[in-house]
């Protein structure tokens, strides 16, 4: 049996470039915005162990009573 290979070209590398670059494009967007999540909770965190340190426990419990205006 004699078969033949036939190569077929396609327009597709172009496409595939493109996709590669939204793809490039994507992975950045969410390192910049997971990095920026991070930090804003690490602040956060910093934040509310300096509250606990200068009220206590029970002081930052009666403050969020007072500021909340219950």
């Amino acid at each position: 049996m004699n078969s033949t290979l036939t190569q077929i070209k396609t327009g597709t590398s172009a496409v595939a470039t493109t996709e590669t670059g939204i793809d490039v494009a994507a992975k950045g967007t969410f390192a910049v915005v997971g990095g920026a999540a991070v930090i804003i909770g690490l602040w956060a965190a910093a934040c509310f162990i300096a509250a606990l340190v200068n009220a206590g426990p029970l002081g930052l419990v009666k403050s969020w009573f007072v500021a909340v205006g219950m």
